[in-house]
């Protein structure tokens, strides 16, 4: 398990790092397809040196279409309101979602305290998102987040389920990178039209970046899920709202009161329950 913990705290760490970066972006959606096209293309050559992930296609054609619809919600969510209001709600819904898949489709037990270690991290991060006034802005980009949770904890099933069903767990995570990278570069000038293109032209330095930070945090996270309990990571992932709470205080100049620092306790100690767990 000390494998598997190790990924997803690393994993979290730089997620906020990237979100972070996404939010402060002119064109968002610009910067989450040159995110996706980037990251595929830095582990295509990888993929002559892993077998193919056989028993696993139907995963990967699955979690590109569900990222995809990930990525719009996540760029509406943000466009709407304050990153601290709802980043916090969509990566706190999104274990929650994952928690009560696992239990009902993966058959995964779920022992009394990483039960209520959920619900801390989850109770945390939700009410560090509420705590935000709710205007017409802020209310409109909450529900984008609760929508952005609910594709987070598909994926997250859909992944953990993949990245189980090969022999060789690089092999999907290498293609999840390819099959995201397509999927995204077909679906975002469908969506937006040519401006997204004209865009991530102004930004591909920035591309590069988080495309590299991109493959480290979800390419550590899929590798966890293949070492541990799918709901007690995706939860304990979440902890990235503290990295993307501090740096938000930072970089963006958002403020924090004494109810979203209590938020913040929340999630420290469920990830100690989760641990303990």
């Amino acid at each position: 398990m000390s494998t598997a913990l190790s990924l997803i705290l690393l994993s979290a760490a730089v997620h906020a790092i990237v979100n972070i970066l996404t939010k402060r972006a002119e064109n968002k959606y610009a910067i989450r397809l040159l995110i996706g096209v980037f990251s595929a293309i830095i582990v295509a050559p990888a993929l002559f040196f892993v077998p193919l992930p056989a028993g696993a296609w139907w995963f990967l054609g699955g979690t590109a279409l569900v990222h995809a619809l990930y990525e719009l919600l996540l760029v509406k969510s943000y466009e709407s309101a304050a990153f601290s209001a709802v980043y916090p709600v969509a990566r706190g819904t999104g274990p929650l979602f994952t928690a009560i898949g696992a239990i009902l489709f993966l058959a995964e037990p779920a022992p009394f305290p990483e039960l209520l270690g959920i619900a801390f991290v989850c109770g945390g991060v939700i009410t560090m998102g509420l705590s935000h006034r709710a205007t017409e802005g802020a209310l409109k980009g909450l529900g984008f987040a609760l929508a952005t949770g609910l594709t987070i904890g598909i994926y997250t099933l859909t992944d953990a389920s993949g990245v189980r069903a090969v022999a060789n767990p690089f092999s999907y995570v290498l293609w999840f990178f390819v099959a995201h990278g397509f999927c995204v570069l077909v679906t975002a000038p469908a969506i937006r039209g040519r401006s997204v293109i004209v865009a991530a032209r102004k930004d591909w330095k920035l591309g590069i970046l988080l495309g590299v930070l991109s493959i480290t945090t979800y390419g550590s996270a899929m590798l966890a899920y293949r070492f541990g309990a799918t709901a007690q990571l995706a939860a304990m992932r979440e902890t990235s709202v503290l990295f993307g709470t501090g740096l938000a205080m930072i970089y963006l100049r958002e403020h924090m009161n004494f109810r979203r620092w209590a938020a913040a306790g929340g999630i420290v100690v469920g990830a100690i329950l989760l641990q303990a767990g």
